[in-house]
C-alpha cells in the first residue's frame, strides 16, 4: 500500500511585538512534504537537532517563553492552480500559518538560524527583512 502525501508550501510571518506594538521582522517560507492533510487550526512543529544550541523566547498567553523549537498554528490552507513546463496544470497547496511573535531582534535572529540552517526554510526575497544589516 502506498503512503499518501501532501506537497506544501508553508509560510510564517515572524514578528517583533514591543509595548504591545507588532512588527514585522520577515517572512519565513519552505515547501515540504507532510504525512498528513493539513488543516487549520492545527500546529506545525518542528525541533532542533540533537546537540544543537539555538535558544531563543517567544510570546506565550502568559508572556516570553523560552524555547529551542517552533511551533506555528495552521491559519489559512489555500489551493492554486500553475501551468509546469509540460504545459499541464498543477495544482499547489500553500499553508499560512499564524505568525510567531517574539521579543527581540536577537530572538528573531535565533528562531530563524534553526529554521532556515536546520528545517529548510528560506527568506522571502519579496517580504520584509529586518534581519539582513544595511
Amino acid at each position: 500500500m502506498e503512503a499518501i502525501v501532501f506537497e506544501v508550501e508553508i509560510w510564517i510571518d515572524v514578528v517583533e511585538k514591543r509595548d504591545g506594538v507588532l512588527d514585522t521582522v520577515c517572512t519565513l517560507f519552505a515547501p515540504h512534504t507532510l504525512p498528513i492533510r493539513p488543516l487549520c487550526g492545527e500546529s506545525l512543529s518542528w525541533h532542533q537537532q540533537r546537540g544543537a544550541s539555538h535558544e531563543f523566547q517567544v510570546w506565550s498567553p502568559i508572556g516570553p517563553s523560552r524555547s529551542s523549537s517552533v511551533c506555528a498554528r495552521i491559519d489559512d490552507v489555500g489551493h492554486y492552480a500553475v501551468k509546469s513546463e509540460e504545459g499541464v496544470v498543477v495544482y499547489r497547496t500553500s499553508i499560512r500559518c499564524e505568525a510567531i511573535e517574539v521579543p527581540s531582534l536577537d530572538d528573531a535572529r535565533a528562531l530563524c538560524a534553526l529554521m532556515t540552517e536546520q528545517v529548510g526554510f528560506e527568506f522571502d526575497p519579496y517580504a520584509v527583512n529586518r534581519l539582513v544589516e544595511g
